[in-house]
């Protein structure tokens, strides 16, 4: 922690190499390097402006792009610096933002919608920072495009139409099933008894009256 404080409120500068060094040794990656959108007020007392020339710098070395900004100019009036690598990709990006204390820069995009209310470390700039860094790393382009309804569909129809198409659920195997249940119901019976004669009274009568020589 005191470290951490040490470098915010000091930020001791270093070279660039020993600084790139530090990112490529942390690291086992071996392809393109990440995009980096840097911005810090001028007037920030909790972290050293500093702090921001010296991740540009370091960022610089990893992406092997000269320390002079190939680019310069304004956007909404404050400073912003651009290098870009071999194939005309913008890959890092400076904003100072002039005067403004330790926060995020609050404002318009550049669609006039506004981004953010003013609090506790949201800071009215005239220009969002969270609008710019999106478009930076292309979030704010339309990814999805309409899908071409059927005919005869019109496209309000068509965007309530499901395109998942239903599953039978497989039919259960009725052996597997009630061939287990009908062999334990089968040992819960008591073992059932030969069933028994019926006994013809009539002739047992007849039987015993005509042994006692009163039927003939």
């Amino acid at each position: 922690m005191r470290e951490a404080l040490s470098g915010m409120f000091q930020s001791p500068p270093r070279p660039a190499s020993e600084l790139g060094d530090l990112v490529r040794n942390a690291s086992t990656h071996k392809g393109a390097w990440p995009k980096l959108s840097v911005w810090h007020g001028s007037a920030d007392r909790t972290v050293n402006p500093a702090n921001a020339n010296e991740i540009v710098k370091q960022w610089l070395d990893v992406h092997q792009l000269p320390s002079a900004p190939m680019s310069e100019g304004t956007v909404n009036g404050y400073p912003r610096q651009v290098w870009w690598n071999a194939d005309g990709e913008t890959i890092i990006e400076s904003y100072t933002i002039t005067d403004m204390a330790h926060g995020t820069p609050l404002g318009i995009g550049d669609n006039d919608k506004r981004y953010g209310n003013q609090g506790a470390f949201l800071i009215e700039a005239g220009i969002s920072s969270s609008y710019h860094i999106a478009n930076f790393f292309g979030l704010t382009e339309r990814i999805r495009q309409p899908k071409a309804a059927p005919t005869g569909i019109s496209r309000e129809h068509a965007n309530t139409i499901s395109m998942t198409v239903p599953v039978p659920a497989p039919e259960p195997d009725l052996a597997t099933i009630l061939w287990p249940q009908a062999r334990s119901s089968r040992r819960a019976e008591p073992p059932q008894k030969p069933p028994r004669r019926a006994i013809d009274v009539g002739a047992v009568i007849t039987r015993a009256l005509t042994a006692a020589g009163l039927m003939k």
